[in-house]
């Protein structure tokens, strides 16, 4: 029979991590996230009770040379070619709409 262990994380703690990270929370995901915040630790736990100790470590077989390409100079496409399938053009080069709006030294 599977064992009540209750909230590992309780309300008021997610509360505190709602207001470190700027996230307003209601009442009602307060209450869901602590359930399962609680759930996920308490996995973690039981996890953690697994006797391992005739399990070997995990080492990663080393990457041979041969498993790696050789580093050749080939052609590419040609400018024009590239700048043919883009969407739209300033100059020599693909425009992108802005991701990050800087301003500038004037403080504009």
């Amino acid at each position: 029979m599977e064992e009540e262990r209750g909230l590992l994380i309780d309300q008021d703690q997610v509360r505190h991590i709602g207001y470190l990270i700027r996230l307003a929370l209601t009442d009602d995901e307060v209450e869901m996230f602590s359930e399962q915040l609680s759930g996920i630790v308490d996995y973690f736990n039981m996890l953690a009770e697994v006797d391992v100790s005739e399990v070997p470590a995990y080492h990663q077989p080393p990457m041979g040379r041969d498993q790696l390409r050789e580093d050749v100079v080939r052609p590419t496409l040609a400018r024009e070619d590239l700048l043919a399938n883009a969407p739209q053009r300033l100059g020599g080069y693909v425009k992108v709409p802005v991701v990050l709006d800087v301003p500038d030294e004037e403080g504009g």
